[in-house]
């Protein structure tokens, strides 16, 4: 009990107490700092709240993605170059005004605090999870909901799924009526020449879900990051 007091009341108790608080929050104001330059320069976590990319990530789900720091506009000089196939966060802007710097920090800190499960989606800038399908200078074109894709260079097109680095599955309208009712996601798409700098992006839900169809080519900077591994929720847990 008198130690108790001596603690409450001795100058150099309080003087002790503070210090350590001080220290507290330093180290509080140390991993943050460190967790906005790993987000901006290194890797970011995200959180999916669309179904447009099926069973691939669903509403709910949130996973670390690399930034795009690390990936040079010369793709031959990155050590994780774009490739056909690979799943892409886009970042698109619906208003010409530049965010706050003090909305940013409160995002940051959000996501910081939370492991990104407390985050608010934003009506004015957001993040679409979109799978790459053409890089600069293809051509793309859509006959019967069948994708072809002429690498830049060659004479001749293949499917996207013979030219994807990975194995993926899509979703199609179930028939043509509805097929025609979703237009413009119509099941048929005249030849499309990207320009340097430009992509090609479609959802892995190709029946109603926004991309490359109603957006036209998308810039290789609108893209964030290419997400590495879901984490939340747990039994889901797995790379991308």
């Amino acid at each position: 009990m008198i130690y108790k007091k001596w603690q409450k009341y001795s100058y150099t108790a309080q003087r002790h107490q503070r210090h350590r608080i001080l220290i507290a929050l330093s180290w509080v104001l140390a991993v943050f700092l460190l967790y906005l330059f790993v987000s901006s320069y290194l890797i970011f976590s995200f959180r999916n709240e669309s179904s447009s990319m099926g069973r691939t990530l669903i509403p709910g789900d949130v996973g670390l993605a690399l930034s795009t720091r690390l990936f040079p506009k010369d793709k031959a000089s990155s050590l994780f170059p774009y490739k056909r196939g690979d799943i892409v966060i886009l970042e698109k802007s619906f208003t010409n005004d530049e965010p706050t710097w003090y909305g940013r920090l409160w995002d940051n800190l959000l996501a910081f605090f939370s492991a990104q499960l407390a985050v608010q989606p934003n009506t004015e800038r957001r993040l679409f999870i979109k799978r790459l399908i053409a890089l600069p200078g293809d051509e793309i074109a859509i006959k019967n909901n069948i994708v072809r894709v002429k690498p830049a260079g060659q004479d001749y097109g293949l499917t996207e799924f013979e030219l994807s680095s990975v194995t993926y599955d899509i979703v199609l309208p179930e028939s043509v009526v509805e097929n025609q009712a979703l237009l413009p996601f119509s099941q048929d798409m005249e030849p499309v020449q990207l320009k340097e700098g430009e992509c090609f992006v479609l959802s892995d839900d190709r029946r109603d879900c926004n991309d490359s169809r109603t957006w036209g080519p998308v810039l290789i900077s609108d893209i964030r990051g290419k997400p590495l591994l879901r984490y939340w929720p747990f039994k889901r847990f797995g790379t991308l």
